[in-house]
């Protein structure tokens, strides 16, 4: 598979252990937008792993990770798939995935979509407007809202990770 990597898309550098270990740097950079399915991915990740079967064997590691949470040297390549999908998916995906990687494993990612609230510019903005949808409040009681309690009170069932334009992604607990 010739490979013109994209910088802005979520990619792995896969490397030769065996290489690796006797000085020498066997991989590629694999642009992830380019397999469908764990099987394409497993027979590009074991073509890599082979180059120099005689000398070096056939063990591989993730080395580097681009626009990709770090999942560590030996993730399963399902989850890299699954990852990856949601990346492709969301806009500002690589942020959001990892923040919520950053607080849930990946084991959890199936409450990505129950979890996700989005990106607000503060999480006070944000119970604010879950407030205002959730409640209908007379005119003359507006003033009694305490938003400051109310956000102080709602931020123990959620978690918080930066996003990009200085706001932050909200996530529910699930």
């Amino acid at each position: 598979m010739k490979n013109n990597l994209n910088i802005d898309n979520p990619s792995i550098y896969v490397a030769n252990l065996g290489a690796y270990v006797a000085g020498r740097l066997i991989g590629e950079w694999l642009d992830l937008t380019k397999f469908n399915d764990v099987e394409d991915l497993a027979k590009e990740v074991d073509r890599i792993a082979n180059k120099n079967l005689v000398l070096y064997g056939d063990e591989w590691a993730i080395h580097d990770y681009s626009n990709f949470p770090d999942l560590g040297e030996n993730p399963n390549l399902e989850d890299v798939i699954k990852v990856s999908k949601l990346i492709q998916q969301l806009h500002n995906g690589y942020a959001a995935v990892k923040g919520f990687l950053d607080n849930w494993s990946v084991e959890d990612l199936e409450h990505f979509e129950e979890s996700f609230c989005g990106a607000h510019s503060s999480f006070k903005e944000y119970a604010e407007q879950l407030f205002d949808e959730c409640y209908e409040v007379p005119e003359h009681l507006e003033n009694y809202i305490d938003y400051d309690k109310f956000a102080q009170t709602l931020s123990y069932d959620y978690s918080e990770a930066p996003a990009p334009d200085c706001e932050t992604f909200i996530y529910r607990s699930f």
